[in-house]
Parts: structure tokens; sequence; C-alpha cells
């Protein structure tokens, strides 16, 4: 998942085998996020409700960053890469294709966040 902000696009990888990693793309980044369990059953929740999605995508092979308030979605599956692009804000009010998937990616940034919290301490 990709989100595009004023300052910088925002990105969101997470694997079916629980390996997750954020990348701001004006430098940064959590990488090696799936090796803490949260985080890693977080990502293979988000991959594992994918699955119902991608066949309302459209297919893709290229992947220009999304627009400052959009959100892009990528789904890699053995038969190619499906995506969808949404408005930010149509998501937070419950956009009936994409609400529950942004929601779950959500969940694993939030689940990156503690974790990050929890070694500051």
């Amino acid at each position: 998942m990709e989100t595009g902000y004023d300052k910088a696009v925002i990105t969101l990888v997470s694997l079916a085998d629980g390996t997750t990693s954020l990348y701001f793309g004006n430098g940064g980044g959590i990488i090696g996020g799936g090796q803490y369990p949260a985080v890693a059953n977080a990502s293979k929740t988000l991959v594992s409700n994918s699955e119902q999605y991608f066949k309302r995508m459209t297919p893709t092979s290229s992947y220009p960053l999304p627009a400052i308030g959009r959100v892009k979605f990528y789904i890699l599956t053995f038969t190619g890469v499906y995506t969808a692009d949404v408005d930010e804000n149509e998501l937070g009010k419950h956009h009936p294709e994409l609400s529950s998937l942004f929601y779950s990616a959500q969940e694993v940034i939030t689940q990156l966040r503690l974790h990050s919290e929890q070694q500051k301490q």
C-alpha cells in the first residue's frame, strides 16, 4: 500500500511469510518488522485479506506513485500484479470495496509503531 502525502509517499510492504517493511519517500523507514510476532501476524492477516480483493482490481505492469491524498494498493499474485487507486478520505468513510483492506494495512502500521515505541523505552 502506498499513500501520497505533501512531503513524501509512504510505502507499506507486507508478504505472506510476515515480512514487513515501511518506507518513507523522503528517506528512512522500518525494515525487518516481520521478525516481531505482532507485526508478522498483522502482515499475514493483511495478505490473507487481500485475496478477496485482487479480482476486483486492475492488472498492472507500471507503478506510478500515488498523488497527494490518494492510496494505491498493489497485490502481487502468481498470475500478475493488480492495483487500485482510491481517495484516502473515501477509505476513511468506509469505501465499499477497499476500506477493510485499508484498515488491515493500518493495523500493520500500528503494530510497527507500537513495537518501535517499546524499543525506545
